[in-house]
C-alpha cells in the first residue's frame, strides 16, 4: 500500500514564510506611510492654494485691503457658535464655500483648552464653540502683525468690548507682494490659551503667526518659530504669499539675519527677500 502524500507544512516552512512576510512588511509599511503622507501634503497644498485664491477674491472685493485678524460683533450671530468672533477663515468662507480647507489632513490633534463643557472635540460640529475654534485654530496662521493695523480703541463699527481692534492695510503699502508671507502652516502649541490660561501642549492649529522679531524661546518650542509649524517636513513650510501664489520655503530662511528689524522681518513687512 502506498503512503499518502504530505499535504501540510512543516514548522520550519511556516517559520520561513512568517519571516518573509515580516521582512516584506518592514520594507513596505514605511513606503505606504510615505505615500499616505505625500497624499496628505498634496491635500494641504491644495487647501492653501484655495485659501490664496479666496484671499485674492477678498482683496478684490475690499479695495485691495487685507482682512482683519478677526472682527467682533456680538450682534452678528450668523454662525452662532462663533459668538460674534469672525476670524479670517470665517471672513474668507463666503469665497471658499468650504470650511474643511482650513484644516490640514495632518492637523488632527485636540486639546482640552478648545473642547467645550461636554468635552467635545474641536472637530465635532456639536461643540458649542465650533465656529469660534475653527476661526481661531485653523491649520494655517495669518501674518497679522504686518497685514493689519491694531487700533487701540474699541471698534466703532461693531460691539467689541475690548479696548482695541484690527483693521486691514492696502496692498499699495507693500513693496513686494510676491515676497510677503500672508499665511503659513501654524500651531498654537506652547502658547497660553487666553480663555483658560492653560499652556497648549498639543500641536493644534492657530490663526496667527509672528514675524522673526517676535520669535522667542528655545528652538524646540513653537514660539521660537513664531508658531510656524511645518507638518510634513522639519524645515519646509507651505506658504500662501500676499499676491495669492503658494510656495514652500524653509522656516529658517524666513528670518533674514540682521539686527535691523525692518530687514529681519523682510518676508513679513512687505519688503520681500533681500537680494
Amino acid at each position: 500500500m502506498e503512503r499518502s502524500s504530505r499535504t501540510g507544512f512543516t514548522l520550519i516552512e511556516l517559520l520561513v514564510v512568517i519571516a518573509i512576510i515580516a521582512i516584506l512588511a518592514a520594507i513596505l509599511f514605511p513606503v505606504f506611510s510615505q505615500a499616505k503622507d505625500a497624499a496628505k501634503k498634496t491635500a494641504s497644498i491644495s487647501n492653501v492654494r484655495q485659501i490664496g485664491t479666496a484671499w485674492v477674491m477678498y482683496l478684490s472685493d475690499h479695495d485691495e485691503t487685507t482682512a482683519p485678524l478677526y472682527y467682533y460683533d456680538a450682534r452678528n450671530l450668523t454662525l452662532p457658535s462663533s459668538f460674534g468672533f469672525y476670524y479670517w477663515p470665517l471672513l474668507l468662507m463666503p469665497y471658499t464655500k468650504s470650511e474643511r480647507i482650513f484644516l490640514c489632513p495632518k492637523d488632527t490633534s485636540d486639546d482640552p483648552a478648545v473642547q467645550d463643557s461636554q468635552g467635545r472635540s474641536r472637530f465635532d460640529r456639536n461643540n458649542e464653540f465650533y465656529y469660534y475654534v475653527l476661526g481661531a485654530n485653523p491649520s494655517y496662521g495669518y501674518n497679522y502683525r504686518y497685514l493689519n493695523t491694531t487700533n487701540m480703541f474699541p471698534d466703532p463699527n461693531g460691539s467689541n468690548p475690548t479696548p482695541f481692534h484690527y483693521v486691514g492695510k492696502t496692498l499699495a503699502g507693500f513693496d513686494d507682494t510676491a515676497g510677503t508671507v500672508a499665511f503659513a502652516e501654524a500651531t498654537m502649541k506652547d502658547r497660553f490659551h487666553p480663555g483658560s490660561n492653560q499652556v497648549i501642549r498639543n500641536p493644534i492649529g492657530y490663526a496667527r503667526i509672528e514675524p522673526p522679531s517676535r520669535w522667542t524661546g528655545p528652538e524646540t518650542s513653537a514660539t521660537a518659530w513664531g508658531q510656524i509649524y511645518p507638518r510634513f517636513d522639519k524645515e519646509l513650510t507651505i506658504v500662501a504669499w500676499l499676491d495669492g501664489h503658494v510656495k514652500t520655503i524653509s522656516k529658517r530662511k524666513l528670518r533674514v539675519p540682521s539686527t535691523d528689524v525692518s530687514i529681519l522681518d523682510s518676508y513679513f513687512n512687505g519688503r520681500g527677500p533681500q537680494r
